[in-house]
């Protein structure tokens, strides 16, 4: 579950502090949004990335110094400094924010969390600037090693020491929605809902609707949920955070902008463990503009190191052949040196790795026809083009297509009597006969003996043996029961089958939550043998691959993360919906928008010829 989702859920901690501390006296003045455009890059899936913070603006006094005429969203890059601090905020960030208020001769800003002293760098700046202010800072910072870097950045003058002081506190009680509030159970798509209130009182109706069985008995388990409230107060920040309560996943606040102000939209789905929200990222990825283009020729790939990570332990190895090349002459296919063993090893570019491992294709065993969703754990699996049941057995089970690049290194190597990815002694590999013609000729000419060369590359980048293909574990653990049930074997049979040491592993391999697992690639010849069997997806599944590691945006685009503007409700409802809506219906949408934008550029041209 923690691999699925992480840690925690999104449990709207800054929107919390300020609801108890409005509760407390305070006055909430503002909530300003600092998007960064140049944000940290992450490799999530399951949501979009964070992009943004929150700067939450208190006040114990109606009558304050804060002026509310700017807008409520800044758009600052993060700032490179040489210091490691994970949470450095640039400086034009503290001078944007200091521009917000009516500062005076004397006045002493506060910064109670220092870090590098950013703040006092910028308070100083102001003060020597042309329109100076004599205006002080006071940096609290417990970090002696900050404490040295403070000093030195900002000049300070004095340092007082001064001893931890005790103080009490006490529990904030968590509020829950007004009685009042009547449920508005939202129920229009069963795959998910974007929905976006009005104001707050609506919006607190349609979210009190999801707690009762109506709202979850009519969606799916895998439903994706988008609410949002163009009217926004602090109690729908609040209260969104509550759905944990009631069997929800919060994933993420989305900031739209709109003009000067914002409004949100919480994305939320089920909290199950038996089946994965649908949240199809691929289809919003932003495409990069130019792609990574390095001089591979230049470089030296011989005794590069590779870690083998598609078996229950890990292991090292290095390079010592490149038998065959890519145009780019990136290294296509290698032998590894394994401490006494080797093995003929595929390497995927990094140009296309993503694409290739997921580049198997499946078609409906009956009429032939490409399914675009090949399997769903919680509903009925038919082809949409001749209603084929599929999935009962395995004269039902789709055919699986690999892609073309993979089968012809395969095929060469099988008539060679090599096999991607398997080790042998090196004794054994110096005696198999390869035909002179073939580009894995030059085995017979490789250094066994010879030391790692000096890589050339960066520092840090090498290969990573894993399985080739990614695919869904619960299609495996539905092919591998019907293989079982079609020998009329229960999983007790297969456990007895199998070594000792497979007694706590073979139930996970048939469950189709996330509790399963997938079979590792040396686990395939022991289910070949028990189940008598050399089925395709059984290949499939013990293909490996290297894959070069390194800092690379991906091939599909990057995460357009949780900052979104320049789109009005109905491109906004659009683009959301894209994410949960199944395959067929997305195609049909992508194929009316492009006759649309065909249309309105012929509509165009006919104008202007009239013209």
């Amino acid at each position: 579950y923690l691999n699925q989702y992480g840690k925690s859920h999104l449990l709207q901690i800054p929107y919390r502090l300020a609801y108890h501390m409005v509760k407390d006296g305070w006055y909430l003045e503002d909530i300003i949004i600092w998007y960064k455009p140049n944000h940290m890059p992450s490799s999530v899936k399951d949501r979009f990335t964070n992009t943004y913070e929150p700067v939450i603006v208190l006040a114990k006094s109606r009558n304050n110094i804060y002026r509310k005429r700017w807008p409520k969203v800044v758009e600052i890059p993060l700032q490179q400094t040489p210091w490691k601090h994970t949470a450095v905020y640039p400086e034009n960030l503290v001078r944007n924010m200091l521009e917000r208020v009516e500062l005076k001769d004397g006045d002493i800003i506060l910064d109670p969390f220092a870090g590098t002293g950013t703040t006092a760098v910028v308070v100083k700046k102001l003060r020597n600037s042309l329109y100076a202010r004599r205006i002080y800072s006071v940096m609290i910072e417990k970090s002696n090693e900050f404490v040295d870097v403070i000093r030195k950045r900002a000049k300070v003058k004095e340092i007082i020491d001064v001893e931890d002081v005790d103080y009490d506190w006490r529990p904030v009680e968590e509020v829950d929605l007004p009685e009042e509030i009547e449920p508005d159970p939202v129920l229009k798509d069963r795959h998910g809902e974007v929905y976006i209130a009005r104001e707050e009182k609506e919006f607190l109706s349609v979210l009190k609707g999801i707690r009762i069985k109506e709202f979850k008995k009519f969606h799916r388990e895998d439903a994706l949920y988008f609410f949002g409230v163009n009217k926004w107060t602090l109690e729908a920040l609040y209260h969104i955070h509550a759905i944990y309560k009631y069997g929800y996943v919060l994933r993420n606040m989305l900031v739209i902008s709109n003009g000067n102000g914002w409004y949100p939209i919480f994305m939320f789905a089920r909290d199950s463990t038996r089946v994965a929200y649908r949240f199809y990222l691929d289809r919003v990825r932003i495409k990069p503009k130019t792609e990574d283009e390095r001089a591979w020729r230049e470089e030296e790939f011989i005794g590069m190191r590779v870690r083998d990570i598609s078996g229950k332990e890990t292991t090292e190895g290095y390079v010592v052949k490149i038998l065959d090349k890519y145009p780019d002459n990136f290294p296509k296919v290698v032998v590894v040196q394994w401490n006494g063993k080797a093995s003929i090893e595929f390497v995927v570019h990094p140009q296309k790795d993503e694409l290739l491992m997921e580049g198997l294709r499946f078609f409906c065993p009956k009429c032939l026809s490409e399914l675009t969703e090949p399997y769903d754990p919680i509903g009925c699996n038919r082809c949409p083009s001749c209603d084929q049941e599929l999935w009962v057995s395995l004269d039902t089970v789709p055919i699986i297509q690999e892609p073309e690049e993979i089968l012809e290194i395969t095929r060469e190597l099988e008539t060679n009597e090599y096999v991607i990815g398997r080790c042998l002694e090196i004794k054994d590999f110096k005696r198999r006969n390869v035909a002179t013609s073939s580009k894995f000729s030059s085995l017979e000419r490789i250094n066994w003996g010879a030391s790692p060369g000096a890589r050339k590359l960066m520092l840090g980048e090498y290969f990573t043996k894993m399985r080739l293909y990614r695919i869904d574990q619960p299609i495996v653990a539905q092919y591998l029961t019907l293989l079982r049930k079609s020998k009329n074997m229960s999983i007790q049979d297969v456990i007895r089958k199998l070594p000792k040491e497979y007694l706590h592993t073979v139930g996970h391999w048939f469950r189709k939550d996330f509790g399963g697992s997938i079979p590792i690639p040396r686990d395939i010849k022991l289910i070949r043998d028990i189940f008598d069997t050399q089925d395709g997806l059984l290949k499939i599944l013990e293909r490996t691959v290297l894959k070069f590691q390194t800092v690379k945006t991906s091939v599909k685009g990057k995460n357009p993360g949780d900052y979104i503007r320049s789109k009005n409700e109905k491109e906004l409802t659009e683009y959301l919906k894209t994410l949960y809506i199944p395959s067929n219906e997305y195609i049909s949408m992508i194929s009316k928008s492009r006759n649309l934008i065909r249309g309105n550029k012929i509509r165009e041209t006919v104008l202007a010829v009239g013209k």
